[in-house]
């Protein structure tokens, strides 16, 4: 009498748990099969000449192409639903999401992602970062096209003014100490003071004019110029009520994107969507 070895035991094995599952499969609610471990399923999709369904993801950065591309693959019949995440200035359209009772399998999509554009970068790395002279009038001459810088009273100046002014600033410090003595008693004192000044009329404020993502409206920053007092001029600049302006962009950003699918097979959400 043969003997089974350990490889024959497990497939015998295997053949009797499969076949106690038969009865088992057929009350989900979702078609299932019990196949061996080692048997594999492939699609003969590839070698079709066209596909079993239409999907896949288109992607970009521009939102009248991506609008385009949402209406033209959208219909009346089976709505695609656009999904719009404006904190994340992103947005996403499924064109066979499905209904509840016919759900589809939500693979065929459309992504945009709105690009900063260069001027708005530049901005926000400038932000609050501590410069030299040098850094902060070269950065000034650099974009001097979107640039309005503002003295004082309020007044225009030049982006050429303005980016001499930082660079002629002079430092005075200034120690005075005091010192009293007395049969009981005594007492010293210190006092330090930091004077910055500039041969010329120093800005105060600028003015910041661009378009921050690609499709959207141009927007004025405020920025205020801080002068530190130290051994060496330092400047910072800082964009008065960024979050507030963040937050309008993104309003505009929904609502551009609303308006575009009106009257639409397009329907439009505020949120993400994850299949």
């Amino acid at each position: 009498m043969s003997q089974l070895d350990g490889s024959a035991i497990s497939q015998v094995t295997g053949m009797a748990l499969a076949a106690a599952y038969l009865d088992n499969v057929k009350l989900t609610d979702c078609p299932v099969s019990v196949l061996p471990k080692d048997v594999n399923i492939e699609s003969l999709e590839c070698f079709q000449k066209n596909r079993f369904r239409f999907r896949g993801r288109m992607e970009t950065t521009s939102i009248d192409d991506f609008a385009r591309y949402s209406i033209g693959y959208a219909n009346a019949g089976d709505p695609a639903r656009c999904f719009i995440d404006a904190e994340k200035m992103s947005a996403r359209s499924v064109f066979n999401i499905g209904t509840l009772t016919a759900p589809g399998h939500a693979d065929n999509v459309a992504d945009i992602n709105l690009k900063k554009t260069a001027p708005f970068r530049a901005l926000l790395e400038i932000n609050g970062k501590r410069l030299n002279q040098k850094q902060i009038a070269e950065w000034l001459e650099d974009w001097s096209d979107f640039l309005t810088a503002f003295d004082a009273s309020g007044e225009t100046m030049t982006m050429a003014q303005a980016a001499s002014a930082v660079r002629r600033v002079s430092i005075k410090q200034m120690q005075e100490s005091d010192h009293e003595d007395g049969d009981f008693s005594g007492k010293r004192s210190l006092m330090q003071s930091v004077e910055a000044t500039s041969k010329e009329v120093m800005p105060v404020a600028f003015e910041f004019k661009c378009v921050p993502y690609e499709g959207l409206n141009e927007r004025r920053f405020s920025l205020r110029n801080s002068l530190l007092k130290s051994d060496e001029p330092s400047f910072v600049l800082r964009i008065v009520q960024l979050e507030a302006q963040e937050e309008d962009i993104a309003i505009e950003f929904r609502d551009l994107l609303i308006s575009k699918f009106s009257d639409e097979s397009v329907e439009t959400f505020i949120g993400s969507f994850k299949a």
